[in-house]
């Protein structure tokens, strides 16, 4: 499948109302086609059953969100790549994630990095501890995926999300949201990192607690934990 092969494809996929909706999610987007989520993820599976590495490169400088998304998503839809290939590729990826969508869709579509937890954590401390606010919204996002959920890891996710150093808005929200999950899958793992946090960024964390109909909130956890 070539770059022209792609641009067509999404061409025909392209919606102009949902991608003004999209658009009104994503500040500051204004380059993308409008095709929708399912969609896009069906031609990367398909892009990435041929020579994903070649076309992952041929993607390198695609600016159109759709595009880039898709480059991002090959890694984990290449049935027959190695796990340091996909490592590779979202190695050189991350520096093209502008924006919250690409950044969040690309993560859950890596599930490959589950059969070597320990490698892609120690793969994931920079990005953690970047300053950079796709770097480290792409480090937590991570540990939201593929890590938060088992209890073997949740120690280490408790132990890093107050490290992170970003204080750019969706590195905050991202810690938020990691930490909001980490107290509703391990309240008492959670509970000792809220005093931790920035006042904002624990701020966010409560409240998308408060949020949560998942499940009741344990009694003991003390919600408004003062600063």
């Amino acid at each position: 499948m070539t770059l022209a092969d792609l641009t067509s494809a999404l061409n025909l996929q392209a919606e102009e109302k949902y991608r003004r909706f999209a658009a009104s999610l994503i500040p500051g987007e204004d380059d993308l086609l409008g095709v929708r989520l399912p969609a896009l993820r069906k031609l990367a599976r398909q892009a990435a059953r041929e020579d994903w590495l070649a076309l992952f490169r041929a993607l390198a400088d695609a600016t159109c969100m759709e595009l880039v998304m898709l480059r991002g998503m090959l890694p984990g839809y290449a049935p027959y790549a190695t796990f340091e290939e996909r490592l590779r590729a979202v190695a050189d990826f991350i520096p093209v994630i502008r924006n919250w969508s690409i950044c969040d869709s690309c993560c859950s579509t890596w599930k490959f990095v589950r059969e070597r937890r320990k490698e892609t954590l120690d793969f994931l401390q920079s990005y953690i501890l970047s300053e950079h606010e796709y770097e480290a919204r792409f480090g937590v996002v991570m540990l939201l995926n593929h890590y938060v959920k088992e209890e073997a890891w949740a120690a280490e996710v408790a132990a890093l999300l107050p490290q992170v150093c970003c204080n750019a808005f969706y590195a905050r929200m991202a810690v938020a949201w990691c930490a909001c999950e980490l107290h509703l899958l391990h309240p008492k793992i959670a509970a000792p990192i809220f005093p931790l946090l920035p006042d904002d960024t624990h701020s966010m964390a409560i409240q998308k607690i408060r949020d949560s109909r998942r499940r009741p909130r344990p009694p003991q956890f003390a919600l408004d934990i003062p600063h």
